[in-house]
């Protein structure tokens, strides 16, 4: 009997995740309940010596069970491939920066299958970590443009929150001081992390992470979400107590809830992107200290004009290397004209990225064609804050307490 009304009771996740509501409270409910009926059948004198932890650890590990089945689990195990690493050939301008660079805004590829239609809310075609994306392929790219390292968003669901987190750790054991993890919420409606879920995963992996976001909050499962929504406040305290950056792309009308959560949260670092907030940059950059920004997709693309396929306009990468081929020029004097004056105005406040994610983003090609329009442009800003805005400013704001 007791068999039917477990089998009966995973059905009944089953068919909770397909719709994909309330996954979360439902699927460990469930599991509470096998841990507690489980633990009745044990001697009163050896329930006793069960702690709360302790059941939680049992009802965790029995969610992550379940729901492996259903999401498809961590991409393997932590074994990591090894694959052939070519470098194009790079010509650049007599002016172009040299020196290394720090990418401030990578999308890790995914560390767990996921079905399409379960992830289609965040629209967030992801690759999979070795899969379809190896790290050795990751780091290539990293070696042929002399990127020293750069800050990865790792997704982690709250179902598979022990999985998840496997590779993650095999690729900072086996490429140390490479990628700097952040913690990255799904933007799925039922996967995505609680302020104390966040807590608990920080507090379990001592200096694993360097920041949490990035927080999208114009898509999936944030959109109509404030910055400053009670949860988001508490997660802001957790990054401040951790020495953690926060990273984040505001929606549209949400100045002053920027203002609020930078303002509430002087000792937090807060790091942003996108064209949402650019309208109020200046007035956040001139009275928050604690606020930054990261110019990355934007130099492959000219704003405010569709016809150019950047990073996220591109179907491909032979798309994307012919569009910027025929508009190299333009794309780079109007971009100079658009941050130049900006960065040297605030030479301590401005990051450089690329915002990879999809599978054909960490291709050699496609991180030679980024180099050379990062580089061209970096070479036009003034010598003292060249280096600044390619790696050094990201360093400040990983390391410095």
């Amino acid at each position: 009997m007791k068999n039917k009304t477990i089998i009966t009771i995973a059905v009944i996740v089953v068919l909770l995740v397909v719709v994909g509501f309330f996954i979360l409270k439902v699927t460990k409910d469930i599991t509470r309940d096998i841990t507690k009926r489980e633990i009745a059948r044990i001697t009163q004198q050896e329930v006793d010596k069960i702690t709360d932890e302790e059941i939680e650890r049992i009802t965790q590990q029995k969610t992550e069970e379940i729901t492996k089945g259903i999401l498809g689990g961590s991409s393997g195990d932590a074994e990591l491939k090894e694959v052939s690493c070519e470098k194009p050939q790079l010509t650049l301008s007599a002016d172009a920066y040299t020196g290394p660079l720090l990418d401030d805004h990578v999308h890790m590829p995914f560390t767990f299958d996921v079905p399409k239609s379960i992830y289609g809310e965040a629209n967030w075609d992801a690759p999979i970590l070795e899969k379809e994306v190896p790290a050795s392929q990751i780091i290539c790219v990293f070696d042929n443009t002399k990127t020293r390292s750069a800050i990865g968003f790792y997704v982690i669901p709250s179902l598979l929150k022990g999985s998840a987190l496997q590779q993650l750790k095999a690729v900072g054991k086996k490429y140390p001081g490479r990628i700097h993890p952040f913690l990255m919420p799904s933007h799925v409606t039922g996967l995505d992390l609680t302020p104390n879920e966040y807590g608990s995963i920080i507090a379990s992996n001592p200096g694993l992470f360097k920041g949490l976001g990035e927080f999208a909050f114009y898509k999936g499962s944030l959109k109509g979400t404030s910055p400053d929504d009670p949860s988001f406040m508490e997660l802001y305290k957790i990054a401040g107590n951790h020495n953690l950056v926060v990273m984040i792309h505001p929606d549209q009308g949400q100045q002053q809830a920027i203002e609020r959560i930078l303002k509430a949260n002087p000792t937090v670092n807060f790091l942003f992107h996108g064209d949402e907030i650019k309208p109020y940059l200046t007035n956040l950059l001139d009275i928050y200290q604690n606020a930054y920004y990261s110019i990355d997709t934007q130099l492959h693309d000219i704003p405010n004009e569709y016809t150019i396929a950047n990073l996220y306009g591109a179907k491909s990468k032979e798309e994307f290397i012919s569009e910027m081929e025929e508009n190299f020029d333009k794309i780079l004097s109007i971009n100079i004209a658009t941050w130049k004056p900006l960065i040297e105005k605030y030479p301590d406040r401005f990051l450089w990225g690329t915002d990879r994610a999809f599978t054909w983003h960490f291709d050699e090609e496609t991180g030679a064609t980024i180099e050379e329009i990062t580089r061209t442009f970096i070479g036009q800003l003034d010598p003292s804050v060249q280096e600044k805005f390619a790696y050094k400013n990201a360093e400040k704001l990983l390391w410095e307490k």
